[in-house]
This record gives C-alpha cells, sequence and structure tokens, in this order.
C-alpha cells in the first residue's frame, strides 16, 4: 500500500511540477524539480552526516574529486558538527521506485534514498545544483524526485583502432558518473589491435596488439598514405582489474567485448592456426570488413572458450559482448572444415554456421552464469532464446528480436554512432561519415513506436557507440562525445524530457561551465552559427541560424553572370532569396564572415532550372542521412572524401521518385551526382530511368553501365513532372565489405540543364 501512496504522489506532483524543469540546472533533468524561496550559502567546511559502514556510495573518492574540482572551497569534508547538526544528513528509503533518491535544500541538504545506487545519482545532482556567484558558493532551495526511465544507459569505446591509457579510460568512466550512465561497453579487440592480456596465449598481446603501420587520410581516399611507424598498446589482467574497481565504485558496469567470428584478424595474426587459412598474416593498419574469420573446429572453440575463461575471471558482469557483426562467409564457403561442421549439424547454410556459433558460444557462457550480448547481426540463421541483441543497423534488428520476447539495447547509427560528424564547418575533424548533430542525439528514443507495450518491455535502455578509427587521441574522444553524451543521457533518463531549446540553455550556462572546470575539450559546434537552405517558390532561401539574434554577416556574393561583386549584410533569421535561373546555369561562390564569431564560410551554388523544386518520394531515403528535403535541389555537391551531410541516403535496390518543376520547362539533360564509396558499402548505380510522369507512355530516358559518380542524361524536351527510378545491385558481391547486405546508393545533387 505504501508503495502505491509512492508512485500516486510522485504522479501527481510530476505533473503539478514539470513547468519548473526547464529552470532546473541538473542534466539529465529529474522527475520532479520544485524551486521554492530563498538560498542556502554553502559554508568553507561541510558537515556530513556518517553513514553505516558498507556504504559505497558514501562521499566516494569520485564525488569528493566534483567536490573539490567544481568549488575549489572545500578542503575539509567532516561528519561532525561543533553544533551537532550536518550540513548534509541522509535516510534511507522503502518501497519507493528502484534507484530512487530525493534531495531536499531548507536550511540544510537532506538526501534521501533507496540503495547505494540511488544515493550516489544523488550526489552527482548535488554537484550539480551548486552555483557560484564572485565566488561564493550557494543553492537554491528546492525539493528534488528522481530515478531512471531505462535499465541500460550505456557508452562504448573502441580500444582496438586506437589506444587509450588506463588513466583517460577512467577519466571516461568519471564523466559517465556526473551524467549517470550506468554501462561502459568496453570493446577490446578487433581486426586491428588486441588489448586485453590473456596470459595463456602471450601472443595475442605479443604479436595482436601492435600493427606495423596506420592509415593517415580517410577510407575511401585516394590515394591511400600510412603512418609507417609500429603502434599499439594492451592492459595487464592488473590493470583491467583496477579499471573495473574503479567503475564499480562509481557505479558503472564494464561489459567487455571479445569480437567473434569476425574482426578477428588482430588474434589470427598471434594464432593463425584458427583461421580456415592457417596462413600467417599481418595486424592490418587499415580500417574495413576482412574476410579473415575464426574457422568453425573444436580446436578454434577451445581456444575461445580458454580465452573467455580469463575474461571472466576479470570482469564480473552479467553479460558478455561477443560482437557477431560483419563476418564475412567467404572463408567458410572455402573452407573443408566448416563444411563438414554444416554438413554434421544439419545445417542450411553459412548463415546458419554463424547462428551455430554463437549459440555454442552462448551455451558455454551460460554454463558459467553469464549471458551473451551481441550485434544485430546475431539474428542471423536464428537466435536463441537467451541472446540479448544490440540493434545497430537501425532499430530493425531490435523490434524483431524483442518480438520473439529477447532483450534488447538500441544503439542504432541514425542517433547513437558519436564517430559521425556533428557538424557541418570545415572545422570539424576528419570522421568516418553519417551526420549525427546534437538535436538528433537528443530526440531519440529506445522504445520504437510499432511495438506495443509488452514488446517494449522488452528494450533494456540504449547506448552509444564510439568507434575511433579516425579518433587518435583522448583529447578529440572529448569532443566526439560530449555533449552528445549529455543530450544520450537526457533520453536514457528521463521519463518526460524538457523541450531541446530548454536543454540547451541549461547545457551552454551550467554544464559547459562544469565541463570547462574538469578540463573536457568539449565541442561547441551546436553554439556555432551555421546558413539553413529554405524552398521558395522562386528558387531557395539561404537563412543564418545563431543563438545569437543580432548577429550580422558581411556577404560577398562572386556569381558567373554578375559583373561586379554584390555587397551586403545578412542579419541573422532574415532570408536571403536566390532565385532559380530560368535560362542557363549560373555558379556562385557566397562568402561569408563575422567579426564576432571569427566565422569564415563559403557556399558554392549551382543556380539551374530545378533549384528548390519539390520532391516526392515514393522510395523513402535511410532517416540517418536525410536531414533536409532540399538536399538534391539546393544547388549544393556533397564533400568528398565523404562527411555525412549534403547527401540523401538508400538502403534500398530500388529507388523511385518524382520531381515537379513549377512550370514546364526544356531540358537538354539532366546531370545526377553519385558517391562511390565501396568500403562503406556505398555503391554506384546499375542504370537510372527518367520519364515524362505527366504522360502515362511517354520516352524513357536511361543511362546504364554506370562509372562514374555524374552521370549525364540527354532529355532534349520540354517536361514539368519527371519520374526517376535508379536501380542498384540487390547484394555487395562476396569478398568485398558488407557482402551479402543491399547496398546503398548516395545522392547528393540532381541539376537540370
Amino acid at each position: 500500500m505504501k508503495k502505491v501512496i509512492c508512485f500516486l504522489f510522485l504522479t501527481i506532483f510530476c505533473g503539478s511540477l514539470h513547468s519548473q524543469l526547464s529552470k532546473c540546472p541538473i542534466l539529465p533533468s529529474p522527475v520532479v524539480y520544485n524551486k521554492t524561496e530563498g538560498t542556502l550559502y554553502l559554508p568553507h567546511q561541510i558537515s556530513i552526516q556518517k553513514l553505516p559502514e558498507g556504504h559505497k556510495g558514501y562521499l566516494s573518492p569520485f564525488s569528493r574529486k566534483q567536490l573539490d574540482l567544481l568549488l575549489n572551497t572545500f578542503h575539509n569534508i567532516s561528519t561532525t558538527d561543533t553544533l551537532g547538526r550536518p550540513f548534509i544528513r541522509f535516510q534511507k528509503l522503502k518501497n519507493v521506485p528502484k534507484d530512487f533518491y530525493s534531495i531536499a535544500v531548507n536550511d540544510q541538504v537532506i538526501i534521501s534514498y533507496a540503495n547505494d545506487k540511488a544515493l550516489y545519482y544523488a550526489f552527482q545532482s548535488l554537484v550539480q545544483l551548486i552555483q557560484t556567484e564572485d565566488d561564493i558558493k550557494y543553492i537554491s532551495k528546492a525539493f528534488i524526485q528522481d530515478y531512471p526511465k531505462f535499465e541500460w544507459r550505456g557508452l562504448h569505446l573502441d580500444v582496438s583502432r586506437h589506444f587509450f591509457s588506463p588513466d583517460e579510460v577512467k577519466k571516461y568512466i568519471d564523466l559517465m558518473a556526473l551524467y549517470k550512465f550506468n554501462t561502459f561497453h568496453w570493446h577490446l579487440t578487433d581486426d586491428q589491435g588486441w588489448r586485453i592480456e590473456i596470459k595463456r596465449y602471450p601472443k595475442l598481446t605479443e604479436i595482436g596488439a601492435y600493427r606495423d603501420s596506420t592509415i593517415k587520410n580517410h577510407y575511401n581516399s585516394f590515394p591511400r598514405s600510412y603512418d609507417q611507424s609500429r603502434y599499439g598498446g594492451f592492459y595487464t589482467q592488473e590493470e583491467i582489474k583496477d579499471i573495473v574497481r574503479y567503475a564499480n565504485e562509481r557505479h558503472i558496469t564494464i561489459v567487455p567485448e571479445i569480437e567473434m567470428p569476425g574482426h578477428s584478424r588482430a588474434a589470427l595474426a598471434a594464432y593463425p592456426e584458427y583461421s580456415c587459412t592457417k596462413i600467417q598474416q599481418g595486424v592490418p593498419g587499415i580500417w574495413g570488413v576482412f574476410e579473415d574469420i575464426y574457422c568453425t573446429t573444436d580446436e578454434t572453440f577451445e581456444f575461445l572458450e580458454n580465452i573467455l575463461d580469463e575474461v571472466l575471471d576479470l570482469f564480473p558482469s552479467k553479460y558478455i559482448h561477443v560482437g557477431g557483426d560483419e563476418a564475412p562467409k567467404t572463408r567458410w564457403k572455402e573452407c573443408q572444415a566448416c563444411q563438414n561442421t554444416i554438413k554434421s549439424n544439419n545445417l542450411a547454410n553459412e548463415q546458419e554456421l554463424q547462428s551455430y556459433f554463437i549459440k555454442k558460444i552462448e551455451s558455454y557462457l551460460n554454463s558459467k552464469n553469464r549471458q551473451l550480448i551481441g550485434w544485430d547481426e546475431i539474428l542471423e540463421g536464428g537466435l536463441s532464446p537467451n541472446s540479448t541483441v544490440m540493434s545497430w543497423r537501425g532499430t530493425k534488428g531490435g523490434v524483431e528480436a524483442s518480438k520473439k520476447g529477447n532483450y534488447v539495447v538500441m544503439t542504432p547509427g541514425t542517433h547513437c554512432y558519436f564517430d559521425h560528424y556533428q557538424g557541418k564547418g570545415k572545422e570539424e575533424p576528419l570522421a568516418i561519415g553519417g551526420f549525427t548533430p546534437l538535436e538528433k542525439v537528443y530526440d531519440f528514443n529506445p522504445i520504437p513506436s510499432e511495438l506495443n507495450v509488452a514488446e517494449g518491455s522488452f528494450i533494456l535502455g540504449g547506448q552509444a557507440n564510439l568507434w575511433t578509427e579516425y579518433i587518435s587521441t583522448f583529447s578529440q574522444l572529448e569532443y566526439m562525445a560530449y555533449p552528445r553524451a549529455i543530450a544520450l543521457s537526457q533520453a536514457l533518463w528521463c521519463t518526460d524530457k524538457i523541450s531541446f531549446e530548454d536543454f540547451e540553455s541549461i547545457l551552454y550556462d551550467k554544464h559547459f561551465k562544469i565541463l570547462d572546470r574538469l578540463k573536457v575539450n568539449y565541442s561547441k559546434t551546436s553554439l556555432r552559427p551555421y546558413i539553413e537552405f529554405n524552398k521558395h517558390e522562386k528558387g531557395i532561401s539561404i537563412q543564418l541560424k545563431s543563438k545569437d539574434k543580432n548577429e550580422s554577416f558581411h556577404t560577398v556574393i562572386h556569381s558567373s553572370d554578375c559583373k561586379s561583386d554584390l555587397h551586403f549584410t545578412l542579419l541573422a533569421n532574415q532570408p536571403l532569396l536566390i532565385e532559380r535561373t530560368k535560362n542557363k546555369l549560373i555558379e556562385s561562390k557566397i562568402t561569408l564572415t563575422s567579426n564576432e564569431t571569427n566565422l569564415d564560410s563559403e557556399l558554392h551554388i549551382k543556380n539551374h532550372k530545378g533549384l528548390g523544386a519539390e520532391i516526392n518520394y515514393t522510395t523513402q531515403p535511410n532517416p540517418q542521412y536525410n536531414y533536409s528535403s532540399l538536399v538534391l535541389l539546393d544547388g549544393q555537391y556533397g564533400i568528398r572524401p565523404w562527411k555525412g551531410h549534403e547527401w540523401i541516403g538508400f538502403d534500398t535496390s530500388t529507388i523511385v521518385f518524382e520531381i515537379e518543376l513549377p512550370k514546364r520547362k526544356r531540358i537538354n539533360s539532366i546531370d545526377l551526382s553519385f558517391l562511390k564509396s565501396n568500403g562503406s558499402w556505398i555503391y554506384l548505380p546499375k542504370s537510372i530511368e527518367i520519364q515524362n510522369a505527366s504522360k502515362k507512355r511517354s520516352k524513357i530516358y536511361s543511362s546504364e553501365s554506370i562509372s562514374s559518380e555524374t552521370i549525364k542524361v540527354k532529355i532534349g524536351k520540354g517536361m514539368k513532372k519527371i519520374r526517376f527510378k535508379i536501380q542498384n545491385e540487390s547484394s555487395i558481391p562476396d569478398g568485398q565489405p558488407g557482402s551479402g547486405h543491399t547496398p546503398w546508393t548516395f545522392l547528393d545533387e540532381i541539376q537540370f540543364n
């Protein structure tokens, strides 16, 4: 009965006070924030009620460190007070939601909590409540109630592509703790490096932890260049034990990932006898997907089980991540031993062999009272009812698994890949591709709309992934992770999120200062002004978007049809019209400069007859890259190497859409601009068909045997409504990265001449 009353109280309170969350300095936002009149000034010496022995959450070293860094005044924290009345006191609660805590700030601070973890979360919130003015520290009087929405609130770190020291990993964990993440997914092995000491197999670190060269430019840039220096490193078992203890003190569980059967080149460089070819190869210094994977012999499984035994001794986590992603089947098809495994176990094909492999490893983990988790490729060939799926290729795999009754962690590339670009400016560091700005992360909902309540209960939560192919320093790692990780913490913690505008205000006013004091190299990309393109009945308009509404840009337009440059001032949120050309192609360079932000930006626009025209998609673009409906008709071409924005991406083999011009025009030709990046599964189409959609029967203009990124299709007719059909291969060929999957088709502009 008490529990029912408590929940009723929370519901009523939350509903009545929700409007005040926009003023709460805590991120992620609590369930309830009730600001009252008055201020509590903090004394030089903090006295804290002593808790019973055994409380891990009692002023842990991290909490003390936070207080010291953020306040820079409390050098004495005691458990006694001359008046016998502690400044901070505690009370443990029963019959409240899991990990529940409350903070009451009046003439003292009273923290009520359900368990040690909740007490720790309360300390993180208390730190964030503290404000400073003229070197005076204070807390606004308030009442807070809080508990998390999702069980799994994770951040991932790939240390295989680039290695980060134990101290850097600890700082990564510290920041996770501040924003109430509870799961650290540690990607310890991959093709480019084996990072965990396994004493039974010393060559895994002697050979597998080091590569002789590393690609310097983007994977899709040619010619490729390499740093010819030896690179690598690994964590000793003692270092891992220390990091696990460190994370545990901060109520963070470390889930280790040992990749199998694919992404295993580093291990096979050390022990080639467990590959299908048995051929000695080095640790690769280039990214991508490699054909060499673990063979399915009994000897290989014994090797992996022995490795897992040592992993289990180091990591007490319930879950062990085994990867399972991007495992080409080429070697298995050619390997007699693997074919024998298929035959002897009555398997249909190599996809079922993948399932057999995963289930065999899962059975071993279950025998050790652990559970297997893997990327959504573990669905291939059938899924064990005990497996947990981490859905990264969108949400489809997670939806499929949850409908079958499997637990799921959502981590789709659309919202949760922090190795993607977060801004469009030239100042953004080289990244793998994609476009995941702050607002997109904030909008993430781990439970897809197509799941009912019962199916949605199998969604444990979500996490962001940080793959480090293009992240070589810890400073750059912080830049890619923050503040996007704070936005994700909102999505995974909060029952009811505040508006993105309110979130931004709290982030910029309060949390950027916290990150500054903690010396975090966070990104300020979201604060930078940018140019937004919009449709206009006469063409397009460009509009400066800036947090400073009064900011102005000096603008110069250099155009091929102008005898002299045009100079004017573009005010924030005041659009500039660019009328579409009526006859010939016009190329313009627009230069924008601002003394206030030191931003110097150039736009190159090809003004053609279709600029700003209407487009209707029969085949919808993948939302991961479709950030604007105007991308194909804005006169701008995507940056090469691919930087994620200015591209529309399709993950289907057949693409159909229509473009409608404002009025009928003679079209001499149409240029379509594609992207070729086979290493990223992006392929040129095999055919294009263009047809006058205003007539039921009209000539089809086509182009086949496409070998160039820019395709010109000759027309020579008057048209108003044009239908496009683009055909790609049904699957990526064997031996190529992503083999067996549908290739992507990327478009950045359709130019009407």
